[in-house]
């Protein structure tokens, strides 16, 4: 058995002269990460791989959570293309996995990561800002993880935390 921990980056600034890609979080994107980050601590286990989108907030957000675990060294790949990618692109990034990890964490941006739970649980789910969903599935090697195999077991959302 595989778990994600798919998360959708902090509450953006609202603008940035550069565009979209490079607005930063925002004062309570920072506070509901740093949030996640220690209400995750017990989930997060030392090694468990991170792909990260490369977009600022979802980079900040990723550091955020490093820093609230306590982790140290966590193995990050941070992804160009992962920026606003598709549901079917997380899921090609998640089937190329090293098999020795049990658990993955994955931080970017919706519609793409809500539809990849969606996809992979069967389940209607809308990721808010900052909000995280676990899913179990039902697999042992990472390169069978499709739609249906997944379960969805928590959802964290900055207001409340719900378990299916």
């Amino acid at each position: 058995m595989k778990r994600l921990f798919v998360v959708r980056h902090g509450k953006a600034e609202a603008k940035h002269p550069d565009g979209d890609f490079h607005r930063a979080l925002a004062p309570r994107g920072q506070r509901d990460a740093e949030s996640l980050g220690q209400w995750s601590r017990g989930a997060h286990v030392l090694g468990s791989p991170v792909l990260t989108s490369a977009a600022v907030r979802t980079t900040q957000t990723t550091a955020l959570l490093q820093e609230a675990w306590q982790a140290g060294e966590t193995a990050i790949t941070v992804l160009e293309e992962g920026y606003l990618a598709s549901d079917r692109a997380w899921l090609g990034w998640i089937n190329a996995l090293d098999n020795r990890h049990e658990q993955v964490w994955i931080v970017g941006h919706n519609p793409g990561l809500s539809e990849l739970v969606e996809r992979l649980t069967e389940q209607p789910v809308w990721l808010p800002t900052c909000g995280m969903a676990e899913v179990e599935l039902q697999i042992d090697q990472w390169d069978a993880a499709f739609a249906g195999v997944g379960r969805l077991r928590g959802l964290f959302t900055p207001k409340s935390s719900l378990c299916p």
